[in-house]
């Protein structure tokens, strides 16, 4: 855009707003890290009559795929965690699509 590039103020709101949202990024992705991977499942197994149901965590780890079991008192725990890592996801592609936009914008 030519007018960012004449207008030093407006190219240095630019600047600023993409400075802004790198550490943003940054900070993002940080917290993404500390959360847990993978998705939540559920497997029921019918033994004797009786149905017993066990939670448990699927991930990749390279060409392996783990399962990790889940024990009851730590399901909500994990369903919360699990849906605070969608949330700041979500804005991760919110924040990479700003950049890009103002990466076009500065050149």
């Amino acid at each position: 855009m030519n007018v960012a590039k004449k207008d030093p103020v407006i190219h240095g709101i630019l600047e600023e707003e993409y400075r802004r949202s790198r550490e943003v990024l940054h900070a993002l992705l940080a917290k993404v890290g500390n959360l847990p991977k993978g998705a939540l499942n559920v497997r029921r197994k019918q033994v004797r009559g009786n149905e017993y149901v066990y939670h448990y965590l699927v991930r990749r780890e390279g060409k392996e795929i783990i399962n990790q079991h889940v024990s009851e008192k730590d399901l909500p725990e994990l369903k919360k965690m699990i849906a605070e890592r969608d949330k700041y996801r979500k804005e991760i592609l919110i924040y990479k699509k700003r950049m890009v936009y103002l990466e076009r914008l500065l050149r």
